[in-house]
């Protein structure tokens, strides 16, 4: 049987965003086979729920020096078929003996807008992930629109990008209690604050949107603090009607998601767009911006808006909020569309490339 080895030396953070991806989709590898079929790289502990497969406990918690260090020296010695990188790209040096890397691109918000993403991921970034792609056997995104980002970016064979599109996270099947203070109606934001976020745009659109309509719902916003958030946290703490959680556990995002008037996420760039799906999977209606992979998420079950124009942002809010039909509408094909994705589905998909790649050096699979 053909061993596997999967890094997951960043998931010592919060489980959101790449985070979310990375063990959602470890996790359904390993209900596909057996946990002794995978080797786990982790960083000093392994991530919650993960106890069964043998794990490489690295003495590091800094990407960096994981990248740099750690991970070049041992991965010549897993008797691994390949490894997968989930989070981060690979090494950009790796030595003699290494297994194959199989390399997830989440998006190219780094290249493609360098204004909203730190100047230390912009530099990290752009020396790691030319040398991880020029020598991965395979490279994954999570959709065609950063497929095709990445081949507009980089010199790459279009047979070694493969498309595998993530899916809702596993939040159970009970909601937890509302937050203190938080009731129906309302509408939604779940996103970390930072400028791809877009959060300056959405406070205007709603602080016009309480000009035109006084009883407005309130907007809830849940999320981390990101960075270079600029005024985006004083905006959201001083507008009336707006709620800021911060970070909730998940049995409240999903009360939250299930008591909802929309979902409003209008994101400047997305390589995916995790809480468009969730809210889908849920029947939350959705307002979205009309870039990135967006558009080809929702598959015309949201509501696209000019993400950088504050007043269609506003005026798609109150179209969701006084037509009842469009959100019906929209609830049951977000229903539908969310039920194509799925982390067995994904898994199954990332299992072929991985023994592809081990038999043959390469994905030798349709994409």
């Amino acid at each position: 049987m053909t061993r596997f080895a999967i890094d997951l030396t960043a998931c010592w953070r919060p489980r959101v965003g790449m985070v979310t991806l990375a063990l959602e989709l470890t996790a359904a590898l390993i209900e596909r086979g057996q946990a002794a079929d995978f080797t786990l790289l982790c960083s000093r502990e392994r991530p919650a729920g993960f106890e069964a497969p043998p794990a490489v406990l690295s003495p590091h918690r800094h990407e960096v020096a994981n990248k740099l260090l750690w991970l070049p020296a041992v991965e010549p010695q897993l008797e691994a078929g390949a490894i997968l990188y989930p989070y981060w790209p690979s090494p950009p040096r790796r030595r003699r003996g290494a297994p194959p890397a199989v390399v997830f691109v989440h998006d190219l918000a780094f290249r493609l807008r360098p204004g909203e993403v730190p100047w230390q991921q912009r530099a990290y970034l752009g020396y790691v992930l030319p040398r991880s792609l020029s020598q991965a056997a395979a490279i994954v995104v999570p959709s065609r629109a950063t497929r095709d980002d990445l081949l507009a970016a980089y010199r790459l064979a279009e047979d070694r990008v493969h498309v595998v599109p993530e899916a809702p996270a596993r939040m159970g099947d009970e909601p937890g209690a509302l937050p203190a203070g938080v009731q129906p109606p309302f509408l939604l934001s779940v996103a970390t604050i930072e400028p791809r976020k877009n959060y300056p745009r959405l406070v205007g659109a709603y602080r016009r949107l309480r000009d035109e309509l006084p009883d407005a719902p309130d907007l809830v916003v849940v999320g981390r603090t990101g960075w270079a958030y600029g005024n985006a946290l004083e905006l959201l703490r001083e507008t009336p009607g707006v709620r800021l959680l911060g970070h909730v556990d998940d049995s409240t995002l999903l009360a939250l998601y299930r008591s909802a008037t929309a979902l409003v996420f209008p994101s400047l760039y997305e390589g995916f767009g995790l809480p468009l799906v969730e809210a889908m999977r849920e029947g939350l209606p959705a307002l979205i911006g009309e870039r990135g992979a967006l558009p080809e998420v929702a598959a015309g079950a949201a509501l696209e808006v000019d993400a950088e124009d504050a007043d269609a942002i506003a005026a798609g809010m109150r179209r969701l909020i006084d037509d009842a039909a469009l959100r019906r509408r929209l609830a049951g094909e977000g229903r539908a569309r969310a039920a194509g994705f799925s982390w067995e589905r994904s898994g199954a998909a990332v299992e072929e490339i991985l023994r592809s790649v081990a038999a043959t050096g390469s994905a030798t699979i349709a994409s």
